[in-house]
């Protein structure tokens, strides 16, 4: 994952990035500094599903949960 600067994202960055899109409103400073392909990732999991995305260090499992929730593993 390619962050807003241009350059890979680490895990802990993913992870934080996708703790902004469960709790800020879309109008906020914090989710308009999201990625734009993480944004778009994460709105089209739909629940029960996962996906993977590719970090600086690893990977990361996300998963749209039956509350819709997101679980990053």
């Amino acid at each position: 994952m390619i962050g807003q600067d241009g350059k890979p994202m680490s895990k802990e960055m993913i992870r934080t990035a996708v703790k902004i899109y469960a709790e800020e409103s879309r109008g906020s400073k914090a989710f308009a500094g999201l990625p734009r392909a993480l944004v778009s990732i994460l709105d089209a999991l739909v629940v029960g599903k996962t996906t993977y995305v590719k970090a600086q260090d690893g990977q990361l499992q996300l998963t749209r949960k039956k509350d819709k929730t997101l679980a990053v593993t």
